[in-house]
């Protein structure tokens, strides 16, 4: 009896184990799948067309749409930018003026990994398509999303 409670409990703390290993930083991945630019919505929609985004670093709970506006199929490029907070990630998207111009006054949300990293407020239609992600990642997260992700773009504007 005491051999198969040590069993379980062997197997118990390897699962513990394992599954504490599997919770790690988003951007230590070996590849980012998904970069989302969701946009905020009246916080009376229903649950199921909606969730609640926490952006830590600008102290922002905003309601946004389940379902993205733009992805990492919308990238052209991506490119690094040095701002006074250190790197920045500079998109640049195949479309882009409508949704400025539908969201005026309103979030965008970009998420990366389900990871919500950056919030901006539309106060200006975007007209080149660029969109600038200050967010919350170290200079070297975003030196290596920008190179994943122009690395689909490649793969998927061939």
């Amino acid at each position: 009896m005491q051999f198969i409670k040590t069993v379980l409990c062997l197997t118990l703390v390897a699962l513990a184990a394992s599954g504490c290993a599997a919770v790690h930083n988003v951007f230590h991945k070996e590849e980012v799948t998904a970069v989302r630019i969701h946009e905020q919505v009246d916080a009376a929609t229903p649950p199921q067309y909606s969730s609640v985004a926490d952006i830590p670093q600008a102290n922002l709970k905003l309601t946004i749409s389940l379902f993205p506006t733009l992805s990492e199929n919308n990238v052209l490029s991506a490119a690094l930018y040095d701002t006074a907070g250190g790197k920045a990630i500079l998109l640049r998207f195949d479309i882009h003026d409508e949704c400025t111009t539908r969201n005026r006054g309103r979030y965008l949300v970009t998420i990366i990994d389900n990871h919500p990293v950056a919030a901006w407020l539309v106060d200006h239609r975007i007209e080149n398509g660029q969109f600038l992600v200050e967010g919350d990642f170290t200079d070297e997260e975003a030196k290596r999303v920008v190179d994943i992700l122009n690395k689909m773009a490649k793969k998927t504007h061939q």
